[in-house]
């Protein structure tokens, strides 16, 4: 049995030699990406909003600028619908605070707009209400 794992070994000498320069590589590559990600606001990122019971509702890709004081802008896509063309859209309004957070999504043909008002959740992420056709769900809405 050593035998064979000393001539595995062997063989994956040069394999491994050739893999080590693109150690440094990757290493370089994951250290500008978190950089990168590093400059952006806190809201900046893909964002699930979940009911209470944990049934994905919506998918929310942000862009947050630095320093997380200007304006969020976004996307959405209803997960509760099949996936076609009326499924997604651009987020109308976001406004934030230190202590709350409020999506307004566009209001279709004969439909008011979907509110969602969100505040920080002690267990990181927020939580609130999502305020939609005339009832309110109790949602969180965390990284995702």
């Amino acid at each position: 049995m050593r035998g064979a794992l000393i001539i595995a070994v062997a063989a994956l000498a040069p394999v491994l030699a050739l893999a080590e320069p693109y150690r440094g590589l990757d290493d370089r590559i994951r250290s500008s990406a978190a950089e990168a990600e590093a400059l952006q606001g806190p809201l900046d990122g893909a964002w699930t909003l979940v009911a209470a019971d944990g049934a994905p509702l919506f998918d929310f890709q942000l862009v947050d600028r630095p320093g997380g004081q200007g304006i969020v802008e976004g996307v959405w896509r209803d997960l509760r619908r099949p996936q076609t063309p009326g499924d997604i859209g651009l987020i109308d309004v976001i406004v934030r605070s230190p202590t709350a957070l409020t999506i307004t999504l566009g209001a279709r043909a004969g439909q008011a707009a979907v509110l969602i008002a969100l505040q920080p959740a002690p267990t990181g992420g927020w939580s609130g209400l999502l305020r939609e056709g005339g009832a309110a769900t109790h949602v969180r809405l965390r990284r995702g």
